[in-house]
């Protein structure tokens, strides 16, 4: 749970935290992110405790802020987009690449990785086939443990953002937000 110097802040980020969980569940009031504790946010935050199974208070305790920031960093990674790579700004289609894929994605990450290994000495070198063969699967699992995320090897949503955002922090002369 983060901690705040302010009740506003503290507040703020609750109401952020219920307003996403608000999109994709139409059980949670959606309250306004205005830093103030009122009577839409302690609507929201009762619909929000009823529907993860806590006590129906509408007071924000420890046990409250625990299961709600689970709740939004859960939705965030569910219902994150991909971001667009600077070499590939508008791919929109969802991500998921296994072992044994061949596409134009599986390139672009080729290239991404072997462009990174310039920050992950310990990299293989990517040769860029457009096949995701068994280097490219540990290159990925070696980013994925050096970055925190779950070591699949598979390249999903969270790992192909990662790799992106690095990539396109070290490369790209214009964000693609």
């Amino acid at each position: 749970m983060p901690q705040y110097r302010n009740e506003s802040a503290a507040t703020e980020n609750l109401q952020r935290y219920l307003r996403q969980l608000s999109y994709h569940n139409p059980a949670i009031f959606a309250p306004p992110i205005d830093g103030v504790f009122g009577s839409d946010t302690a609507r929201s935050l009762r619909d929000f405790q009823g529907a993860y199974g806590l006590p129906v208070t509408g007071s924000a305790d420890r046990r409250t802020w625990d299961v709600l920031y689970a709740a939004y960093r859960a939705s965030r990674t569910e219902h994150t987009q991909p971001r667009s790579v600077a070499i590939l700004p508008f791919l929109t289609t969802p991500v998921l690449i296994t072992q044994g894929s061949h596409s134009f994605a599986v390139t672009v990450l080729q290239h991404m990785l072997r462009e990174l290994s310039a920050l992950y000495t310990e990299l293989e070198e990517v040769e860029i086939t457009g096949g995701y063969d068994d280097i490219t699967y540990n290159a990925v699992k070696l980013f994925q443990k050096k970055n925190r995320l779950p070591e699949s090897g598979i390249t999903d949503v969270s790992t192909w953002n990662a790799v992106t955002d690095q990539y396109n922090m070290l490369f790209a002369s214009e964000p693609y937000l």
